[in-house]
């Protein structure tokens, strides 16, 4: 990022001395902000897609055998190495609830009539006929109670705008305002489970060491930091026989803000200040880079399974993690091997481990280097922070897929694309995404330290370039934002990527509140 003319850019977007305080106050310079402007004028930069990623073609398939391998791996090395668990949790529920948010506040009673379509009927009819199989039902009964009113006689009543305010708003539960880590997804024969809890549960059965700990970090809102914290203190006292849990928690940084632009192209204010807005999941890299570890799970807060279901999902946890240990101290060996002695016999061995192994292709011109050419391409290739991601059979959820991506140079990369990172309205590029085989399910496990065991600064491995402009509003006003590269999108472009096929057993996320009915979510109860 170059330095602007600070003078030149002042006057430009008419900055006043209060405008550079405010910049100052959020710990972002000058240069950052010109650099947020330039992208927002450009717009959001498309990738190129070569061809989708499938089994054989950039995805691995591990048969039973080799399977348990990997297994046994990771688990000899969680034994005596820091693993943390890393989950992003500072997104409010409120999309899970939209559609009851919705109907609350435009009906009195379930009238559902010309002002619905059939779809938001039946998804309504669908929650009120299941009420009693959500697993916050019992506490939404007994809020009730203490308000002297009966579930069951607001139901016959179709009361059904009071029992969503008790639900929903401050007036009862406050779901609508909570994040999805604090709402209550799972229903025991003697109890309910947040998905905070469930998170817990399952890194208890594979990220323990021999010392019987566990490490989690989550990412959550600031003005969240109490709740969390008492709810973890809560946990950890509930699970203290089977293991000590550390749970840490970070904010998404002011300094990863973003400005905007109004439809003048000016940046965009609010009550004459500069509104900055929050730069999207792209900005917790800056969070995973403050962790240190030798091994790091990443995995969304709304994806958990019952625990009578976790077996299949442990498994290929510890499958990830023994790729992931394995093919990192294979690329460790190789670098050592390239800083102090090598001939063309090792340099090939190199060129068919890549190619085999992790099915990369060589850039343009490879073929035509020299032996020192090629050793210093593949030391600065191997030298990144490297990541396993699980991918699930593509059943048409909404999200990104493994991809080969053509650079402008013409070189071929694997990446986790999203579709509003392509240009859908040029066929071939449509058509490439729509046949993907796989699915992104944020299954991933980082390695971040380099053969020497030191960590790398992940910060210098994102394509800062790789941002998406989309049009906004603000109490009424049009406004261009600007998004960060994604987390596991452009936050780890320059990352060496590995694409396992896992079971689509272990994908169970909760998008709306209605999928807390599927019956992986339910169980036996």
């Amino acid at each position: 990022m170059e330095n602007v003319n600070t003078k030149e850019f002042v006057d430009k977007m008419n900055l006043t001395i209060e405008d550079l305080k405010l910049i100052e106050e959020h710990g972002l310079t000058l240069s950052q902000v010109s650099y947020q402007v330039e992208q927002l004028k450009k717009g959001t930069k498309y990738l190129k897609l070569s061809e989708a990623c499938t089994v054989e073609n950039g995805i691995l398939r591990i048969s039973g055998n080799e399977k348990q391998k990997f297994i046994k791996i990771y688990e000899d090395h969680v034994k005596s190495n820091l693993v943390i668990k890393f989950v992003p949790a500072s997104g409010a529920a409120s999309r899970m609830f939209k559609k009851l948010e919705s109907f609350m506040l435009a009906s009195e009673n379930l009238a559902l009539d010309q002002n619905y379509t059939s779809d938001e009927k039946t998804y309504i009819q669908h929650f009120f006929k299941n009420i009693k199989n959500f697993p916050f039902y019992t506490e939404l009964s007994e809020v009730l109670e203490k308000n002297k009113l009966n579930i069951e006689k607001l139901l016959l009543e179709k009361k059904f705008k009071e029992i969503l305010e008790f639900l929903l708003t401050p007036h009862g539960m406050n779901y609508s305002n909570l994040p999805k880590a604090l709402i209550q997804f799972h229903q025991y024969k003697n109890e309910s489970r947040v998905s905070l809890e469930e998170q817990i549960v399952e890194a208890i059965e594979y990220i323990k060491s021999s010392e019987q700990s566990i490490n989690l970090h989550f990412t959550i809102s600031e003005d969240m930091k109490g709740e969390f914290e008492a709810k973890a203190n809560l946990l950890a006292k509930k699970y203290r026989s089977k293991c000590e849990i550390s749970t840490s928690f970070s904010f998404q940084k002011k300094s990863t803000d973003t400005v905007a632009l109004d439809s003048n192209q000016n940046i965009f204010r609010e009550n004459d200040k500069i509104l900055f807005r929050p730069g999207g999941h792209g900005a917790l890299i800056e969070n995973l880079n403050e962790l240190n570890a030798d091994l790091i799970f990443i995995k969304n807060i709304d994806n958990v399974q019952r625990e009578e279901n976790l077996s299949v999902t442990i498994d290929n946890k510890k499958l990830l993690g023994g790729l992931l240990i394995k093919y990192q101290s294979q690329i460790h060996s190789y670098i050592t091997k390239l800083n102090t002695s090598y001939d063309i016999n090792f340099i090939e061995e190199i060129e068919e481990f890549l190619s085999k192994e992790l099915g990369y292709q060589f850039d343009l011109g490879y073929t035509n280097y020299s032996l020192d050419e090629k050793q210093k391409y593949l030391s600065n290739f191997l030298n990144r922070p490297i990541r396993v991601c699980g991918v699930v059979v593509n059943e048409g959820h909404p999200g990104g897929g493994p991809f080969w991506v053509e650079d402008e140079n013409g070189n071929f990369t694997k990446q986790i694309v999203e579709g509003n990172q392509i240009k859908l309205e040029d066929d071939k590029q449509r058509q490439i995404y729509n046949s993907s085989t796989h699915f992104n399910p944020v299954d991933i496990v980082c390695g971040i330290k380099d053969a020497k065991r030191k960590k790398f600064d992940l910060i210098k491995y994102v394509d800062n370039q790789a941002v998406l402009v989309s049009k906004k509003s603000k109490d009424g006003k049009e406004l261009n934002a600007l998004e960060l590269p994604g987390l596991w999108n452009g936050g780890m472009s320059d990352w060496i990527t590995i694409f396992v096929e896992v079971p689509s057993a272990t994908f169970t996320p909760v998008k709306e509140v209605n999928d807390l009915l599927k019956n992986y979510h339910l169980g036996s109860l």
